[in-house]
């Protein structure tokens, strides 16, 4: 009786764990480079910093991204991802996102001209494995202008 009573006190800090709710994943632009850039179709690489800050493996089956420079959205994507993030571990990734064209040419001659760090937004949402759970993100931070246009100055 006393071995059973152990076994499910044992037991019940796993069961926890299955319960426990997900943080969304941390998510910084590191850079963006251009694939193909079209007048009706604009492909960037954009590059990321995909931060697990759970205490257990994120399994990420997809996420999405809209990504906005200096408060106009400029591209956006989305598919599957297949990443097992370790608990508190990172990762980089290349995405493809399309531009959008009118965001891209009202934005990209005056941001190649900045001298100062860029403010970027990048929104979505990651799908966790089985698809069952969709956990929302949102984050801002600087790039600076030289690093993140040098791409599409090529």
């Amino acid at each position: 009786m006393i071995a059973l009573l152990v076994l499910i006190v044992s037991l019940l800090p796993g069961c926890a764990s299955l319960t426990e709710s997900w943080k969304a994943p941390e998510v910084a632009l590191i850079g963006l480079q251009p694939k193909e850039l079209g007048l009706t179709r604009q492909v960037f690489i954009a590059t990321l910093a995909v931060k697990n800050p759970n205490d257990r493996t994120l399994p990420i089956k997809a996420m999405t991204y809209r990504l906005a420079l200096e408060g106009q959205e400029v591209a956006e994507g989305g598919g599957a991802l297949e990443r097992q993030i370790p608990a508190f571990g990172e990762t980089t990734v290349d995405v493809e996102v399309i531009g959008s064209l009118l965001g891209l040419l009202q934005q990209l001659p005056a941001l190649a001209l900045q001298d100062r760090p860029l403010n970027w937004t990048i929104a979505g949402t990651a799908t966790l494995a089985g698809g069952l759970i969709t956990l929302p993100y949102r984050y801002s931070g600087q790039i600076d202008a030289r690093t993140l246009m040098a791409g599409v100055r090529r």
